[in-house]
């Protein structure tokens, strides 16, 4: 009986290992088609992005499947965010879905740091700092840093001096910490998971009162950059180039080249616009094939959020609100910053100080991709940014989110969860 017993436990014991090697090989091929329906995603987001009618319109989730979309017996979602209405989306059982315009928010190789201060939780001194990082100067600015200061940390390093290449470089400024970086949003979401509003139970640190706080991460890059191609292959022509505007206008446009008489001292679009006292509608003819002298450091007046608003001079924490407001209520039905000029009151000095930080166009998007295998195991998450600059959509940044955790919200992971145990 006791050779029988013996045999019954280990052939139990060997049954249970197998058991457990079936599963971990089930596991392991659920995440291998994670991966796939990853980079499955990133192709199908790249042809989106190569296939629209006009390259420099902004696609939008009505246009394309963003939200549990199967590959083969994989599923991938696009976790994107609402700029219209970034808090109170974040309060949402699930995530907003689609891509994230990089040109929403502030360029951090900005030449004027002083744009940086309506920032959340930002400090003269930090913001100063951010400006410093990127400057190729050796001299600090006022309340800034630079390598002395780096020099003198316990772990000693130097200043970069030189251009942001990424936005994580920010753990690097003297003065940057976890929480003014990241803020409430750990898993970079853009809603509030439980571990967010359960003030110092879990990380991250929050204060409990079920609205998100982002940090500073959700209001920068350092992506954004204008093409100097227009919708047709012709190339732009930058305002402040009069001959070449009299040239454009006389050849493509010669009923409106009355209007460049009074728009002759622009210095922006936006400004051309005010002072040339065109009709909107021929404007926006006209608009896409004229630029800006500079084509970085431009926010998208028609997708940034009020904070990233407020980095806009003649905008600003004032003015970001009732910015934000109007184009809530008479949405852009064409990529312009015509009805800027009406938000801003149709003030000259405004308009003339945020004209050459603004523009209706963005050419760089992010892809915030999350894929499950079969029976929704295998969890993996990848984040894309496509340059859309040349024409054709090219992956200039990629990144591993993993290991931050579930980011489509509770609801959801119960869902699959019940769906799991069926």
């Amino acid at each position: 009986m006791w050779v029988a017993f013996g045999l019954v436990s280990v052939t139990l014991y060997f049954a249970h290992s197998m058991l457990m090697d079936l599963k971990a090989a089930d596991n392991q091929v659920a995440a291998l088609e994670a991966d796939q329906a990853i980079e499955g995603a990133a192709l199908y987001v790249s042809n989106i992005l190569a296939n629209r009618a006009n390259l420099m319109t902004i696609p939008t989730a009505d246009n394309f499947r963003a939200k549990a979309v199967k590959i083969g017996d994989a599923t991938f979602w696009l976790v994107g965010r609402d700029t219209n209405d970034l808090q109170s989306s974040g309060q949402a059982a699930e995530p907003f879905w689609g891509l994230v315009d990089e040109a929403s928010k502030a360029n951090l190789n900005t030449t004027n740091p002083s744009n940086f201060l309506n920032l959340p939780q930002m400090t003269v001194n930090l913001a100063a700092a951010m400006g410093d990082w990127a400057s190729t100067g050796t001299t600090p600015s006022t309340g800034g840093a630079k390598s002395e200061t780096y020099s003198a940390l316990p772990t000693p390093y130097l200043c970069k001096n030189g251009p942001y290449e990424t936005i994580d470089e920010l753990r690097l400024v003297y003065g940057m910490n976890m929480d003014l970086l990241y803020g409430e949003d750990a898993n970079f979401n853009g809603i509030l998971d439980p571990n967010e509003n359960d003030g110092m139970t879990l990380p991250p640190a929050d204060n409990q009162d079920g609205i998100l706080d982002p940090g500073v991460f959700e209001y920068v890059t350092v992506w954004s950059h204008e093409s100097t191609l227009g919708t047709n292959g012709m190339t732009r022509v930058a305002v402040t180039n009069t001959t070449a505007l009299q040239q454009l206008f006389q050849t493509n446009f010669p009923n409106l080249v009355r209007y460049l008489t009074n728009a002759g001292t622009a210095d922006s679009v936006l400004e051309f616009y005010f002072l040339s006292k065109m009709a909107p509608g021929d404007f926006q003819q006209v608009e896409p094939y004229l630029m800006n002298p500079s084509l970085t450091n431009l926010i998208n007046v028609n997708t940034a959020t009020a904070t990233a608003l407020a980095c806009v001079p003649g905008i600003g924490l004032n003015l970001a609100p009732q910015v934000l407001a109007y184009r809530q209520s008479n949405p852009p039905q064409t990529p312009s910053v015509t009805w800027l000029v009406t938000a801003l009151n149709n003030d000259a000095s405004l308009i003339h100080q945020a004209g050459p930080f603004v523009t209706p166009y963005s050419f760089q998007f992010a892809a915030d991709i999350v894929a499950v295998g079969h029976n929704n195991r295998g969890y993996r998450r990848v984040r894309f940014v496509f340059d859309c600059s040349t024409g054709t959509p090219l992956v200039v940044y990629r990144q591993d989110l993993t290991h931050l955790g579930w980011p489509l919200g509770k609801k959801l992971h119960d869902q699959l969860l019940a769906e799991n145990s069926k």
